[in-house]
């Protein structure tokens, strides 16, 4: 039974009250069907339907105090101690980069230069995540192809016009010079958009989303680096996992996701054999695992970083290392992005790395706790993406910075040197903050997911896919 307008004109009443705008949605839904559930009750009991109502209307009691009561209860969150957690780790990352140029570089021009660009990032990167704090993160699910859009057309700008660099095309805007390595980071986000866009259309839309992961893959393949495309297939395929175990696109699609894993699988082995030189790189990374065999080439840096690991201290400067101290000036930029964790540990010892990662892991289990609280799917979707991508930057920095540089990584959130990396994972941090200050008002789309559709099935051995809807 539909609300009444007595029913509607006492809930806008209450919804006056409450000065938090985004929650009257929630509060009068809330109010409209508890009068109605009040209202059944009484008719149920043999009261007539006008009378039911009123005695409805007075059970409840006055509008104007139910608002003031409601208004001390519905107003954002604003989640002080993961926002204390993000600014302890700039500050932190801050100290740490100018630590590292007033005392580690040698060359003053490169102090120079590096000093301007510190200066440069750090309010640029507090202001996006100020901005992204106070973004309605409700955006990108009502406008999820902005970003994809954005990021290709950010792509091709660079390639037409960006500045070669290693094997990668940077696009310069002004100031900012943005890394392709970096700008992986926003895929995953870009995913989630569309993924949650097409949970309206069920088991169709949960196979329209792998494809478009499939499309996110060759635009990283094309534009970017093997660490972004790491990076992302990890971030989607919990996206992915976790939709088909919580039932967003409705019912069986376990099948679909097994098909995405073996067709990913299929595709690497193809791409790495299909081309020779790749699959001599996959059997040169190899080699961190047994360093010793090619110390002179691609062992060398393996056991370097093992070597000053195994000179570290608990606490303070580690043992003298004649390697390091040759060739200091050649590795201080690769450990000021790359291995910032193995040269702290060897300069102040691992007292202070690994502290530095037991925060990094608590703002994560606060923020995982956090996310399983979210009530919409967009806010689970968009948190978890979130978490997942700092996750897995973190992950695949431990790894590397204990002497297994498989693959380059990204980023350690908020502390290792690299200007456009600090500036977006501030930017997503704002965003992972904005849902959990919000998320609780947030109402996904009410449309009917079609968990009954036919669109994938096996009959007499042969898989067909129908297009009918």
């Amino acid at each position: 039974m539909n609300a009444s307008d007595p029913f509607k004109r006492y809930a806008e009443k209450v919804c006056e009250q409450i000065r938090w705008k985004k929650a009257h949605g929630v509060v009068a839904k809330e109010i409209e069907n508890h009068l109605i559930d009040q209202k059944n009750a009484y008719m149920d009991m043999g009261d007539p339907e006008s009378t039911a109502e009123e005695k409805a209307l007075l059970q409840m009691g006055d509008p104007v105090a139910v608002g003031a009561a409601l208004d001390i209860t519905h107003k954002p969150a604003p989640q002080w101690g993961m926002i204390g957690l993000v600014m302890g780790l700039f500050v932190l990352g801050a100290v740490i980069q100018y630590l590292f140029i007033t005392n580690a570089l040698p060359d003053e021009g490169y102090q120079y230069f590096s000093s301007n660009t510190l200066i440069f990032y750090l309010p640029l990167s507090l202001a996006a995540f100020i901005g992204a704090y106070f973004l309605d993160f409700s955006f990108f699910g009502k406008h999820p192809y902005i970003l994809p859009i954005l990021l290709l057309g950010v792509d091709v700008l660079a390639q037409l016009t960006g500045t070669e660099y290693a094997g990668n095309h940077w696009l310069s805007l002004g100031a900012i010079s943005i890394s392709p390595i970096s700008l992986a980071l926003l895929f995953p986000l870009a995913f989630c958009d569309i993924f949650y866009h097409f949970r309206e259309k069920g088991k169709h839309g949960y196979f329209l989303g792998g494809l478009a992961a499939a499309y996110f893959c060759v635009q990283l393949l094309l534009f970017h680096t093997f660490s972004g495309i790491l990076l992302f297939v990890c971030t989607a395929g919990v996206l992915m996992v976790i939709g088909t175990i919580r039932k967003w696109f409705g019912e069986n699609t376990k099948t679909l996701l097994l098909l995405f894993i073996l067709a990913g699988i299929a595709a690497f082995a193809l791409l790495i054999s299909a081309f020779p030189y790749r699959l001599y790189r996959v059997q040169t990374l190899l080699t961190v695992f047994h360093p010793e065999t090619d110390p002179k080439g691609a062992g060398y840096f393996p056991l370097l970083l093992r070597d000053m690991l195994e000179h570290s201290v608990f606490l303070g400067k580690g043992t003298v290392l004649p390697e390091l101290a040759v060739h200091q000036d050649i590795f201080l930029a690769n450990f000021r992005s790359d291995y910032l964790l193995t040269f702290l540990t060897y300069k102040y010892g691992w007292a202070v790395s690994v502290s530095l990662v037991l925060l990094l892991a608590v703002f994560l289990l606060f923020g995982f706790r956090k996310c399983l609280k979210q009530k919409s799917i967009l806010g689970q979707m968009i948190s978890l993406c979130i978490l997942a991508t700092f996750t897995m930057e973190v992950l695949v920095y431990i790894i590397v910075n204990l002497g297994y540089p498989l693959i380059a990584p990204i980023a350690l959130p908020f502390l290792s040197y690299g200007g456009s990396s600090l500036l977006l994972n501030m930017a997503l941090a704002g965003i992972l903050l904005s849902v959990f200050r919000t998320g609780e008002v947030y109402q996904d789309n009410t449309k009917p997911v079609f968990s009954e559709s036919k669109f994938i099935q096996w009959d007499d051995g042969k898989l067909i896919i129908s297009f009918k809807g």
